[in-house]
């Protein structure tokens, strides 16, 4: 038991900043938390490629195969999605846009 509370008394004083600092990111952009994640925790195997914070969209690349992913913010499910390539392969309805009512029929003249 003093081991493990040891254990955490050390992770705590190691990451708690690093931790907090992810946390409060998540809050403000969970999308770029999630690409900044993907890019810190693969060991070097992923890149930061290109980004857009005022669209919530953010391109990694995979360093050994060259494959793109995208993760952006879709408004449609109020949360962070991907997509395989870039910014040019996110779906249209992603931005949460309706499309425009059908015209209204127009009464038959005589």
């Amino acid at each position: 038991m003093l081991i493990a509370i040891i254990g955490v008394v050390v992770f705590t004083a190691l990451f708690g900043g690093k931790i907090k600092e992810f946390a409060e990111e998540a809050q403000k952009n969970p999308t770029r938390a999630a690409a900044t994640a993907m890019v810190k925790f693969s060991a070097g195997q992923f890149e930061l490629v290109k980004e857009d914070d005022a669209n919530k969209r953010y391109t990694v690349k995979e360093k050994k195969t060259g494959q793109l992913t995208t993760l952006y913010w879709s408004e449609k499910t109020k949360s962070p999605e991907t997509v395989l390539g870039d910014f040019s392969a996110i779906p249209a309805d992603a931005a949460g846009e309706v499309a425009p009512p059908a015209p209204a029929p127009v009464p038959a003249q005589n």
